[in-house]
């Protein structure tokens, strides 16, 4: 298969082509600054292209002849205050490039797990005290790598944030950190993923499916192979998403059972798998 990846530069990304090209597919990796080539054995080119340039964005997808698209587009990190806005406007910009393209195979987006339900029928990031209450219930060893994620970014002041707010759980009763972890202007990442689902619900022009990865997702873990697929809905058919989490790398071999077998079209779904097994 000759598959398109939007962003292939992020942490999910990065291992959606790793695992296309273990499976022997060629890449196309789609962005504004892609890289040229990938240290990965296989057939990868590149386009750039500004995702807000729709006419050329549409065009590239009507002429590529791809036989499938995977969404791995996230805004930067460095501004929280620019993240809704900037993730806002790319997932609609990338929504308008495939429905005005001539393009009509399967695209796979990939957004956030804000947007699963829980049983009770509440959208995680709806929930009460979110994302405090949340935080609040990860184990120590996801603080450590959300901190580590944080630096990685750029994000300095955050990640020592985090580190604060895991040593204050554990020497207060209520660590003062309620207004930063329930400020919009922090989750932006996590509405903005809210916002895109919503703009694909109802669309039928297109072959999309949506998922949110679960809400402990971690990178630079094993690749193990397992992982175990919800699809979701709002009776909380997927709210195992929401407790529990997964590699990137097993995240990817999901995407890329979907891309080939193409199962989830118009759907909702999460899936889940081994985490630990590193040092996160």
């Amino acid at each position: 298969m000759r598959v398109a990846v939007l962003g292939p530069k992020g942490q999910c990304g990065q291992c959606v082509v790793d695992e296309l090209l273990s499976r022997g597919h060629s890449v196309v990796g789609i962005s504004r600054t892609p890289p040229k080539t990938w240290p990965k054995a296989g057939t990868f080119e590149s386009i750039a292209v500004d995702f807000s340039d729709i006419k050329m964005f549409s065009t590239v997808l009507s002429e590529g002849k791809f036989d499938a698209i995977v969404s791995a587009f996230g805004p930067p990190l460095q501004d929280f205050k620019d993240v809704y806005r900037v993730g806002v406007e790319g997932h609609g910009n990338i929504k308008m490039a495939v429905l005005q393209s001539s393009y009509r195979g399967p695209i796979v987006i990939i957004g956030g797990a804000g947007s699963l339900y829980y049983k009770k029928g509440v959208q995680l990031c709806d929930d009460n005290m979110f994302a405090y209450h949340h935080w609040y219930q990860w184990p120590d060893v996801h603080l450590d790598y959300m901190a580590t994620r944080m630096f990685d970014h750029g994000q300095h002041g955050f990640g020592m944030f985090i580190r604060g707010f895991k040593w204050a759980r554990s020497n207060y009763e209520n660590p003062g950190s309620k207004p930063t972890l329930t400020d919009p202007n922090s989750l932006g990442l996590i509405f903005c993923s809210r916002a895109a689902l919503t703009m694909w619900e109802g669309v039928k022009e297109a072959q999309w499916s949506f998922l949110s990865p679960p809400w402990q997702l971690r990178d630079k873990g094993i690749r193990t192979g397992q992982y175990e697929l919800f699809v979701d809905d709002s009776a909380g058919s997927a709210e195992p998403g929401i407790h529990n989490g997964i590699y990137n790398e097993d995240m990817a071999v999901a995407i890329i059972d979907e891309v080939e077998n193409n199962k989830l079209s118009h759907k909702h779904w999460t899936c889940t798998g081994p985490v630990g097994l590193k040092e996160w």
